[in-house]
């Protein structure tokens, strides 16, 4: 472990010299001599003309290379160096919150295939799909109401997770038949899809509740729904008419009016 961070100190401590040597390289060999060429037009006025540049700059850049300009030289060369090292240590921050993410992003991957291989449950369920019938094998928008209903009863309950593009058995089939089926082909068209079906079914209020995150399993995205209990009851509205559904073990239940009624009122007495 002690060899891995110092040699991880030592490729930071790299970045940050090279990124302070090139600095240092391009204000004086380049910054310097050029604006001591600018310099000399503005002390003499000068016009500035690409040919009187050009005959110019050849002894104006050598003489800023010369021994009574050490003074100069030495002042553009600190910039650099200041210049550098603010580079240096800006590019190392940007390279060591990248690999944070994507530690996180591992971790968070892994958290995933946990929660699949421990399969469903009150709190977790699986959806092959969003509307691609793998049974009919053609899009089937039917499907959708099931998605929407089971966001409602993850709500009406105690929250959880929802996995689109894995089936009950926990094997991962991705969400390309379901980019084909929508007019954005990707994940912002479904992440899209999904907060427009929550609008449509349940209200504009509830999509506050539900935060959306896609994972590469495999080559296969699976699209994960967290969906946090509401306050107030999440009616879904479809077909003319309103359900109520709450999360019973690994599935979810419609309940009746009275039910729903009793249902509600003991959750406000609960809190």
């Amino acid at each position: 472990m002690e060899v891995v961070k110092s040699r991880k100190s030592i490729g930071e401590r790299y970045i940050i010299v090279v990124h302070l040597l090139v600095g240092v390289a391009v204000f004086y060999f380049l910054i310097h001599p050029l604006t001591m060429v600018i310099y000399w037009f503005e002390m003499n006025g000068m016009p500035f003309t690409l040919n009187q540049f050009f005959a110019i700059a050849p002894d104006r850049i050598l003489d800023s290379f010369s021994f009574h300009m050490t003074g100069m030289a030495f002042a553009f060369t600190l910039m650099g160096a200041f210049v550098g090292l603010g580079s240096g240590l800006y590019y190392r921050n940007i390279l060591q919150k990248t690999k944070m993410l994507r530690r996180q992003g591992e971790q968070l991957k892994k958290n995933i295939l946990s929660v699949i291989q421990d399969g469903e449950s009150d709190r977790v369920e699986f959806k092959s799909s969003l509307r691609y019938d793998y049974r009919q094998e053609s899009i089937n928008k039917d499907l959708e109401e099931v998605i929407v209903k089971t966001i409602a009863g993850f709500m009406n309950t105690n929250g959880g997770e929802l996995l689109i593009g894995v089936d009950d058995k926990g094997n991962v089939l991705g969400l390309e038949q379901d980019y084909q089926s929508l007019k954005k082909k990707n994940r912002d068209g479904f992440e899209l899809r999904i907060y427009q079906m929550i609008t449509n079914d349940i209200g504009i209020e509830f999509c506050s509740l539900v935060q959306t995150d896609f994972y590469d399993l495999d080559g296969k995205d699976v699209c994960v729904l967290r969906i946090e209990a509401a306050k107030s009851p999440a009616y879904v509205h479809g077909n003319s008419k309103t359900a109520f559904y709450i999360r019973a073990g690994n599935s979810t239940k419609p309940l009746t009016i009275r039910e729903a009624v009793k249902y509600i009122n003991l959750r406000r007495g609960k809190s």
